[in-house]
């Protein structure tokens, strides 16, 4: 299973790390604050005491054994630059970082970064898509291009299997997990039933989730 890292408790650190431990996916929280460490400690897979501009800090923590990082390090760039290269040197694949300026994310970028997110032009999107799709419960960006999708499984999947619908092939989308109530299936087998009420996490690239979005309901 695909495993993050969250480094940095500031809100929007700690809004990504609580909504992916939400999902079901195995979290690495990791702060210099031990107060804000042990708030999280509960809700999240790990929380690690560490300093995100010190490589020996961050290779203790167990951050090199992540596959996607985010970097959310507050408004000065410094610590932002430095813990992204730290993450490169570690070989973490995936490098995504808050950033507070279109130069910042130029610099973010020429470093390591694989991705550098502006929490307020993606709120704005999210919102615009909450408008449009009002069967989707949470919209969150990831690479150019990529998005995660939280769907209320559509009356057309009801008493399908994930086999039935093949999802991967028709739309070019993988489901994550299967949320049921508070029963929550990660990397689900393809012959899992959707249910009346389910809601699906739904990983793809923007034009694949649209159309599943559109069409799924009008099958």
């Amino acid at each position: 299973m695909k495993q993050f890292a969250v480094i940095g408790l500031g809100n929007f650190g700690l809004n990504v790390a609580l909504k992916l431990s939400d999902m079901g996916m195995p979290v690495l929280v990791i702060d210099k604050d031990p107060a804000k460490i042990e708030s999280i400690s509960g809700k999240v897979a790990y929380a690690r005491v560490a300093d995100a501009t010190d490589k020996k800090s961050l290779e203790s923590a167990g951050v090199a054994a992540v596959n996607t990082a985010v970097v959310s390090l507050g408004k000065q760039i410094e610590p932002s630059v430095m813990a992204t290269i730290i993450l490169k040197e570690l070989g973490v694949p995936e490098i995504i970082v808050k950033g507070t300026t279109p130069e910042h994310g130029k610099i973010l970028k020429l470093v390591g970064a694989s991705y550098v997110v502006f929490p307020d032009a993606d709120m704005a999107e999210r919102i615009a898509q909450k408008i449009i799709s009002p069967n989707i419960v949470e919209h969150i960006p990831l690479l150019p291009g990529y998005s995660i999708v939280e769907l209320k499984a559509p009356p057309t999947f009801w008493g399908k299997t994930l086999l039935d619908l093949n999802l991967r092939r028709n739309y070019g989308v993988e489901v994550l997990v299967i949320r049921r109530g508070e029963e929550v299936k990660v990397i689900p087998s393809a012959v899992d039933k959707i249910q009346e009420g389910d809601t699906l996490v739904i990983l793809g690239k923007n034009e694949d989730l649209q159309k599943l979005k559109t069409e799924g309901e009008q099958e």
